[in-house]
């Protein structure tokens, strides 16, 4: 392993992160930093933008602008060198290549490699027997699902009752048939469907089971005895499909059946768990779909489920269609948009008759009046998108319904103190919205996501765009949403200078789509701009840290735009203050004098922290080997008024800086000094040296 790489004056040192130039480190951001390190790596050789982005900003979809920023950071440091080498090319319209002369250093630690995780790519023989069963032949095609399919085989052959939950349309019916076609070698008396669907009597269960069966129910009253007597000594599976609107019913007959029928084994779909001893559950996810991305290409996008599902459905049609990496991206799209969810891909597909790719994209805006074109032998709930999910919402209670339809103002997910904090109000008290909202993921309207330290909850777009439609008070909850928001950025940005950064980005990323939706609210025709101003005064440190510059420019700009007389002089610091998240190009005029006016209102407001955290990125502005005094200068008051405040990542920043300040003076001494003490602010902070905290 390379420990470092040696070119002019610089030394980059991976394991720490550092750029050393004439051995003082050199203040250079994170991001720059990746970029530096993947150029200097493959010297010599083109590095695409594509690839750039792939590897400093893994799965994150952002703008090519993000590049140009953090190389115009690049180019800015190594022109401090004033060797007169030319490091850094720029191949138009390509990428970068970097051509000075570079030495590889060995490694003097060697991390050892991960242990190589369990092969996952065994494949579960398919055993049909020739036993007897009533299974429906399917026309087409299973896509996207072996490995659930294997799933759900292994639990049968561990479990004698497994239940398939997932939101409607999933697919949990066409699995459990075609899980028990794969197992009827293992039930000498064979695999029967017990379709409960059409049912409007729960009473009734017992019979549909026992018809299916051919076991003869005289009398409702020990309809149950008999059956499970039919069935004491049969080795059978019982697929029981649609289980939600008699739940409580389907429960009891399964269990009093698992009781007397040790040869029976159980496979039940339902949109909520069967809850009864002895239950395996399997959650049916949807297929996986691209995130909309322009650059997608046909061979990546028939790499998810989704994808090709529509494609083999959409060529069955006989309109010529294929995919290509011209509408691969339009596809993909329409496949995200509809959650990945099979009968919906079902439903838009045929539409295409009519429509174009383009048209069909276009539509989903009012996807419950384009989707309609269902299969005509299809049960009516499932003829529809619309019908399909006002099945699952007519089983609520009224508080269930609801929260259903308040959480149609979150965008992505959220967590469950935000949750409450928006739609808590008298018909739904805050200490019994936990409870509502579990019953909701139970029955399959809410996802939710553990990923974090803490669980998230959201709707599939479909499932909110139903919800929206069901929102009685509207402009009360999407004014509460987008309030909640503007205070919960106020208290991440606080909490941002002192919590390492990893932890950081871990608990608020996540929130970046429920900051958009606010913002498109407030600013827009029924919001408020006042809030919307918060909420952009609040959220520089967020965009910076996910790198999203345009984005976060175009909020800015359309802030400023309209602060006026009565808008609070903090609010307008906090709007000036927004290249402190160092997001601009450092070239930029108005950087350094939008920092200067919100130093003079910080002043003003008392508010000495901030004050001299806009001093560092104006003293930053105006730092450069040609010209020390003045930069310096800004940055020793920003550090005279931020040091009284303790350890916080601006001190660190501010040292940094000044250690930069002092190399390009020529006092080697005071830098290594001053970048140490740097380094120990960071330390404190649990940031650590190799951290990817660059000084």
């Amino acid at each position: 392993m390379t420990e470092a790489f040696a070119f002019g004056p610089f030394r980059l040192l991976v394991a720490r992160r550092e750029l050393l130039a004439h051995g003082v480190p050199v203040t250079l951001g994170q991001r720059a930093f990746e970029i530096l390190l993947m150029l200097v790596g493959r010297h010599g050789q083109l590095v695409t933008k594509d690839e750039l982005m792939a590897e400093v900003w893994p799965g994150v979809v952002v703008e090519e602008n993000n590049i140009q920023v953090h190389i115009s950071a690049v180019r800015k440091v190594l022109a401090t060198a004033g060797d007169g080498e030319r490091y850094l090319l720029t191949v138009a319209g390509r990428g970068y290549r970097f051509v000075a002369p570079v030495k590889r250093e060995s490694a003097t630690e060697l991390e050892a490699p991960p242990a190589p995780g369990p092969d996952q790519s065994a494949a579960v023989s398919a055993a049909i027997g020739a036993a007897t069963n009533n299974l429906p032949q399917q026309l087409t095609s299973l896509i996207g699902r072996e490995a659930d399919l294997a799933n759900i085989k292994a639990r049968l052959g561990s479990h004698r009752l497994v239940t398939l939950t997932g939101s409607g349309g999933v697919g949990k019916t066409r699995l459990a048939i075609e899980a028990g076609r794969s197992v009827l070698d293992r039930y000498p008396d064979g695999v029967w469907l017990a379709e409960l669907a059409p049912l409007h009597d729960s009473q009734l269960v017992t019979s549909i089971i026992g018809e299916v069966l051919g076991v003869s129910l005289s009398a409702p009253s020990g309809a149950i005895e008999t059956l499970a007597s039919a069935l004491k000594n049969k080795a059978l599976l019982l697929i029981v499909d649609n289980c939600e609107h008699v739940i409580a019913e389907a429960a009891r007959v399964a269990e009093a059946l698992m009781r007397n029928c040790p040869r029976l084994s159980i496979l039940a779909s339902s949109r909520e768990r069967l809850a009864i001893a002895g239950e395996s559950v399997v959650r049916v996810p949807s297929l996986p779909a691209p995130e909309a991305n322009g650059a997608l290409t046909a061979a990546r996008a028939g790499e998810y489920a989704a994808v090709r599902l529509f494609v083999e459905r959409a060529s069955a049609l006989g309109c010529g269609f294929a995919l290509t990496d011209a509408n691969a991206a339009t596809v993909g799209s329409i496949c995200q948009r509809l959650d990945g969810i099979p009968l919906a891909i079902e439903l838009a597909v045929p539409r295409l008759r009519v429509l174009s790719l383009e048209q069909l994209a276009r539509g989903l805006d009012e996807r419950f009046r384009l989707l309609t074109a269902g299969n005509r032998t299809a049960l009516p709930r499932q003829q529809t998108l619309h019908a399909l999910i006002d099945w699952s919402y007519a089983l609520l209670g009224d508080a269930e319904k609801t929260l259903l339809a308040r959480l149609s103002v979150f965008f992505g997910n959220a967590a469950l103190t935000s949750i409450t904090a928006v739609v808590a109000s008298a018909e739904i008290p805050s200490e019994q919205v936990g409870d509502v909202l579990l019953s909701l993921v139970e029955k399959s309207l809410v996802h939710a996501d553990p990923a974090g330290s803490e669980f998230r909850y959201g709707l599939l777009e479909s499932t909110r765009y139903y919800a929206s439609e069901k929102l009685a008070d509207g402009p009360r909850m999407r004014r509460r949403h987008a309030e909640h928001f503007a205070a919960r950025l106020a208290q991440a940005t606080a909490q941002w200078e002192t919590t390492p950064t990893q932890q950081w980005i871990a608990c608020y990323e996540p929130d970046i789509d429920n900051l958009r939706g606010a913002l498109e609210w407030a600013f827009g025709p029924d919001g408020d701009v006042a809030v919307g101003l918060e909420l952009v005064a609040h959220s520089h440190v967020l965009w910076a840290e996910l790198g999203l510059i345009l984005e976060h420019r175009r909020w800015v700009i359309a802030a400023l735009d309209k602060v006026g007389k009565g808008t609070p002089s903090e609010v307008t610091a906090r709007l000036l203050s927004w290249q402190a998240g160092d997001v601009r190009e450092l070239d930029d005029p108005a950087d350094y004098d939008e920092a200067v006016r919100a130093a003079g209102l910080y002043r003003k407001l008392g508010d000495g922290f901030h004050e001299g955290r806009v001093l560092l990125r104006a003293g930053t502005a105006r730092l450069s080997p040609d010209s020390v005094d003045e930069g310096e200068g800004l940055l020793r008051k920003a550090h005279a008024l931020v040091r009284p405040f303790g350890t916080t990542k601006t001190l660190a920043r501010c040292l940094s800086a000044l250690a930069s300040a002092r190399l390009f003076a020529g006092d080697l001494s005071d830098a290594r000094s001053l970048h140490r003490q740097a380094i120990d602010v960071y330390r404190n902070l649990g940031e650590g040296v190799d951290d990817h905290r660059n000084l």
